[in-house]
């Protein structure tokens, strides 16, 4: 059996080992089995991306509510909307919107 040298921030390492042992393997198991498995997918076993939080597109019905409050705020289009500021005025506002909807 080969000998493997990575380097790894010390932090990593510890908290990787912990993980790893709490699933009742050792560390050097579990770089044996990403090893494995990149081997069988003829590459890296997941789908590396850069993340800065979570990136998602948004929907046409979504940019265009979007472009509405921007234009309300800045006052291109009226602002009509109703303001709450208790949880009681949000209740008795839906029940108000209830009533017309019937």
């Amino acid at each position: 059996m080969g000998k493997l040298v990575a380097n790894v921030d010390d932090d990593v390492k510890a908290r990787a080992a912990e993980l790893y042992e709490s699933m009742g393997m050792s560390l050097s198991t579990a770089v044996n089995m990403f090893l494995r498995q990149s081997l069988a997918e003829n590459g890296v076993p997941f789908k590396p991306r850069r993340y800065e939080g979570v990136h998602m597109a948004p929907i046409e019905a979504t940019r265009r509510a979007m472009v509405e409050a921007e234009a309300k705020e800045l006052g291109i289009i009226p602002d009509d909307a109703t303001t709450c500021e208790t949880e009681e005025e949000v209740r008795d506002h839906l029940r108000q919107l209830r009533g017309r909807v019937r």
